[in-house]
């Protein structure tokens, strides 16, 4: 571990200190909260501290700090002291607001008639997507997806939110189920947060949920902006990125967000402004770092150029994390496969080689010397040895005339080589 901290540190780049910044705001949280213990809290900080170390699980938390450092900071605003907090909660800014921009208080009037149907249509977006579509998204993400648009979402992701609840905490204000409640009388920061809307939802499933979750919300006075709307914008810009083809689901999703949220009396209509102009500026600064999609690639697999076959296994899902290390094995595979047939057929080469010297080579076939008087069949079986038939035929020796120049089909001489080549080649 320590071997890797030095070569992290040899390749510094200065995008790195946005983890600087988030671990100094995460440490500055966990300094004021009171539970869990200290022990408890060490541990939590020692794991993100050397997550970015350990293969694997570095690809998913390194993107995710910024999350992280959300979540630490919403549950740690509880804990603040309140003398620490903004004294002023703006009570009547955003209805003010409402009326002045819209010409009336749409969440007033969209909350005024309510049903059970309609308490169920706005609770599937508004208290079951929202937390379950975060980390369904970013499996489809991670396995449709490009390799590396993960990240980049979860960096989004996490900043937005990361802004919207610091902007929650610096400027508070009330929301509308407040208005219900008190009217315009002054908020201070003893007042319990309620359920709203949702309350009629406990009361049709038979049980104390959201009163009791949003009576213990840690951040009561946190409308604008509404991370809702924020969440349904930038999941919904992502989704359209990754498949243009549900841009229309994509629009109906925010909008059904939009009226969940103030149906059920949580929001006014500028929060729902606010929050997906927060995740319109995440997701335009963060495109820039979004890989090409490539129409003919289904799988983050399919990205990978080899000339080996990338089997859509679960296995290969998992080492693709490590994305540049998957490559390299498969080039390593490569190398070694290519280098396994070329010496096949150089051996196959070789093997070929010697049979066609083989074929042209004139000591291992039979020839067949013609002479005028008989045919006679000789076998040359290595140069310089003959059979019986060879040494059976007459010399220079035994020649009638000893003084006279050796003939042609002389044994034993080189044109007597020559002429049984010559004698092959014409039969």
């Amino acid at each position: 571990m320590i071997q890797k901290a030095i070569e992290y540190s040899k390749a510094w780049k200065w995008s790195w200190l946005q983890y600087v910044v988030l671990a100094a705001l995460s440490f500055f949280n966990m300094y004021f909260i009171e539970s869990p213990t200290l022990w408890i809290r060490v541990l939590i900080a020692i794991g993100l501290l050397s997550s970015p170390f350990i293969p694997y699980v570095r690809r998913f938390t390194l993107p995710a700090m910024a999350i992280f450092a959300w979540l630490i900071t919403f549950y740690a605003v509880k804990f603040i002291p309140n003398d620490i907090k903004p004294q002023h909660i703006f009570v009547n800014l955003l209805p003010t607001l409402e009326r002045v921009i819209y010409g009336a208080n749409l969440s007033e009037i969209i909350s005024k008639h309510t049903h059970p149907i309609l308490d169920i249509f706005a609770w599937i977006p508004y208290g079951v997507i929202h937390f379950a579509f975060p980390f369904i998204f970013s499996f489809l993400l991670f396995i449709f997806g490009p390799p590396g648009s993960l990240a980049v979402f979860g960096q989004a992701f996490g900043y937005m939110n990361l802004a919207g609840v610091l902007t929650q905490l610096l400027f508070p204000t009330s929301p509308p189920w407040y208005e219900l409640s008190y009217g315009s009388a002054p908020a201070d920061y003893s007042v319990h947060g309620q359920p709203g809307g949702l309350a009629r939802i406990d009361d049709i499933l038979g049980l104390n949920l959201y009163g009791t979750t949003f009576g213990s919300s840690p951040l009561v006075f946190g409308a604008f902006p509404s991370l809702h709307s924020g969440c349904a914008t930038i999941e919904m810009l992502f989704l359209s990125w990754l498949c243009p083809r549900l841009r229309p689901y994509c629009v109906f999703h925010v909008m059904w967000m939009w009226f969940a949220t103030m149906y059920l009396t949580h929001h006014y209509l500028i929060d729902l402004v606010g929050g997906s102009i927060y995740a319109t500026l995440a997701f335009f600064f963060f495109r820039r770092y979004l890989p090409t999609i490539r129409p003919n690639c289904t799988t983050r697999l399919d990205y990978i150029q080899s000339k080996i076959p990338v089997k859509k296994s679960f296995a290969n899902f998992v080492r693709s994390i490590e994305m540049e290390k998957f490559i390299m094995k498969l080039e390593s595979n490569q190398s070694q496969d290519t280098e396994a047939l070329l010496m096949k057929e150089q051996e196959e080469s070789d093997h070929g080689h010697i049979h066609q010297e083989n074929i042209n080579s004139y000591d291992h076939i039979p020839l067949l010397s013609v002479r005028k008087s008989s045919p006679l069949k000789v076998l040359m079986t290595t140069r310089g040895s003959v059979s019986d038939d060879y040494n059976s035929l007459p010399s220079a020796s035994t020649s009638s005339t000893c003084s006279e120049p050796p003939s042609p089909t002389t044994p034993g001489t080189l044109h007597f080589d020559a002429y049984l080549e010559n004698e092959y080649k014409q039969h």
